[in-house]
């Protein structure tokens, strides 16, 4: 991790209760050791494997295994619907993310519905609007990023249904991605 002066700034901008927040069903939790096996299934089955990188489920673990770190940015959040956990979900900054370039008033999301019987239920334009409408109350980010690679459209058209808007390709080493960006104007807009 980059050291700086602005991370305990950050740090506490961006700090809140992870404990559960629910909203029409959708609820998320932060990682725990039970959350340890559903990680591991979800990112075996072939419509995560494909597209989430082992970097990205060993920041998952390395969240589970850090119990003090009680913030909501820089952190990976059990989604579920009801009481049945589906997917996962990770809010991160420039401070921690080396693969996407990202502003000081910017934050980045990954996301995945690892159980497949919640696959093509619009369940996932849900969570990712439920997971702007609360980076936007609890941060002072003025933007969120989210680069799928290129190939997977499921989560560039969930992305772009929840208002993201496509800012074209992106190279980045081994990877063809697309850049999406939402704003907080317009999430504004969006949600009058």
């Amino acid at each position: 991790m980059i050291k700086s002066p602005h991370i305990k700034i950050i740090q506490a901008l961006f700090t809140m209760n992870l404990n559960e927040y629910t909203h029409e069903n959708i609820t998320f939790f932060k990682v725990s050791d039970k959350d340890l096996a559903p990680i591991k299934n979800w990112v075996e089955t072939p419509h995560v494997q494909r597209w989430w990188p082992d970097s990205w489920s060993d920041k998952a673990y390395r969240d589970i295994s850090d119990i003090a770190k009680d913030i909501f940015v820089d952190n990976s959040m059990i989604i579920r619907v009801g009481d049945t956990p589906i997917g996962l979900s990770q809010v991160y900054s420039s401070l921690s993310s080396l693969e996407t370039v990202l502003g000081f008033d910017e934050c980045g999301i990954r996301f995945f519905i690892g159980d497949p019987a919640y696959l093509k239920q619009r369940i996932g334009r849900a969570v990712i609007k439920e997971l702007v409408k609360e980076i936007f109350q609890r941060t002072q980010f003025e933007r969120i990023i989210c680069e799928p690679q290129a190939d997977n459209w499921p989560a560039i058209i969930t992305l772009k249904r929840a208002g993201f808007r496509d800012h074209g390709r992106v190279q980045r080493p081994n990877c063809n991605l697309v850049r999406l960006s939402l704003v907080r104007g317009l999430h504004r807009q969006q949600s009058k």
